[in-house]
């Protein structure tokens, strides 16, 4: 029993680390029409969605961003996701997610 819960804990700081560690990566990615407070609270939002990293952001009409994340390194097909937020009453959320497989 000692054991599993010592387990069931090294999972929950593990899952925190790597969390943190997408969302630092994340920040150094270029957001030149995007006031950085927006986003830093974009980088927190995906970085509970998924471990990889921002990679560019557009800036889309209508309080909208279209943002690309991607494992360090991963280059090709199908190693990418696309997230489009909006921003509503202040804060942004997600409308669509998708990955970025190529189907042939």
């Amino acid at each position: 029993m000692r054991v599993l819960v010592i387990f069931a804990l090294a999972l929950t700081f593990s899952g925190c680390a790597n969390r943190d560690a997408a969302y630092r990566r994340s920040l150094m990615a270029p957001h030149p029409d995007l006031p950085q407070s927006d986003f830093e609270q974009i980088a927190e939002l995906l970085s509970h969605r998924t471990r990889q990293s921002i990679t560019s952001i557009e800036t889309l009409p209508s309080d909208k961003v279209l943002v690309y994340t991607a494992f360090r390194g991963a280059e090709g097909p199908g190693l990418s996701n696309q997230f489009t937020l909006a921003k509503r009453d202040g804060r942004w959320h997600v409308v669509e997610s998708r990955d970025e497989t190529i189907v042939e």
